[in-house]
Order: structure tokens, then sequence, then C-alpha cells
């Protein structure tokens, strides 16, 4: 029990720490060049609604753009309808679309 109440506050840091699939798609969208505020709204509506795979797939965008290159909704569709998954188009098509759109 001892044991247990040490290592309590070491296990609730480490799960304080733990980055969620919305944290690791907001950072993926900024690394692809998307604005941050956009990056943010967006990744609010794609990671509950895109599957782990569906996600990584997108990772794999970030590191395909130029350098310096920005991103708006147009470039973004584009991207992401060369990955050929009907579901990641709408769902990345609509947060790109309605988070442009909310400034």
């Amino acid at each position: 029990m001892k044991r247990l109440l040490l290592l309590a506050p070491a296990l609730l840091a480490l799960a304080g720490c733990a980055v969620t699939p919305e944290q690791k798609v907001d950072a993926a969208l900024q690394q692809a060049g998307v604005p941050p505020r956009v990056a943010h709204c967006m990744a609010e509506r794609m990671a509950s609604k895109l599957s782990i795979e569906q996600l990584r797939e997108l990772k794999a965008l970030a590191r395909d753009r130029e350098p310096g290159e920005k991103m708006n909704a147009k470039r973004i569709i584009k991207r992401v309808a060369a990955i050929g998954d009907p579901e990641i188009v709408e769902v990345t098509g609509r947060a790109a679309i309605g988070c442009t759109i909310a400034g």
C-alpha cells in the first residue's frame, strides 16, 4: 500500500503529460503550414471523427510540404484528396472550410 501511495504522484504526473489525438492533429496541421488558430479549430473537429490510422496518414502530409509554404482551405483539400480516402477528404474539407470561415 505504501508503494502505491509513493507511486501515485508520479503516475498522475505522467498521465498529465499524455498527448491527445487532438493535440497531435493540431501540431501536425501547424507543421504542415496551417495557421495556428485554424489548425486548433480543425483539430477539434477532426480528432474525434477520424481513426488513428487516418490521422497518421494526415500527419504524413506535414512532412511533404515546402518550407515556408502557407496552407489555405483549397490547398489543404487538394493535398488531402491525394490520400484517396473519401472519409478523410470529407472530414478535413468540412473542418478546413468551416474553420477558415470562422477565422
